[in-house]
């Protein structure tokens, strides 16, 4: 689970970043950098475990997907920091994204690696979060997005990066 931790180490890192910039109202242009070193890890690597697959086992490509979708996630969101996107379109990618978590979760849990679909629950609420704040408007959840994405940051994504990267899980 090396590559996994790595990249749930950064994401974790970024996730932290991009909510206290949002509670201490932060430039968004100071977080745009981790956001685009995590998602070019991410997109980069699965690439190359894209080129590496067998062809015949479903969880290669799997993985890869799910290694895709975090990567876009952070590339989108450096590139909104940059450039001022139209996020309405970020909240419907997430919505797909957390669909796709959904399942991963039931899959997970179905598989007897609770523990992980714990973790996907958890991701699968904070792309939901994303899509009905950004697409569907609902800002009074606003206030939820930063606390949750530094909660995230810590519980389900650096703390088990760090505890892959170690063996511990």
């Amino acid at each position: 689970m090396g590559f996994l931790g790595l990249c749930l180490l950064f994401v974790g890192i970024a996730l932290v970043m991009n909510g206290v910039a949002a509670i201490s109202k932060w430039d968004a242009k100071t977080t745009a950098f981790i956001n685009l070193v995590t998602g070019a890890i991410l997109v980069t690597g699965n690439f190359i475990a894209l080129a590496r697959a067998d062809g015949a086992a479903a969880s290669q490509y799997n993985n890869a997907a799910a290694g895709f979708l975090f990567g876009f996630t952070y590339l989108f969101i450096a590139a909104n920091y940059l450039w001022k996107l139209d996020l309405r379109a970020f909240g419907w990618y997430s919505v797909c994204v957390a669909v796709f978590a959904v399942i991963s979760t039931a899959v997970c849990v179905r598989n007897g690696a609770v523990p992980l679909g714990v973790l996907w629950a958890a991701w699968a609420l904070l792309w939901l979060e994303g899509f009905l704040e950004l697409s569907l408007h609902l800002k009074s959840l606003g206030k939820i997005f930063p606390v949750l994405s530094i909660l995230e940051g810590i519980f389900a994504t650096g703390g088990p990066g760090i505890l892959m990267l170690f063996g511990w899980w």
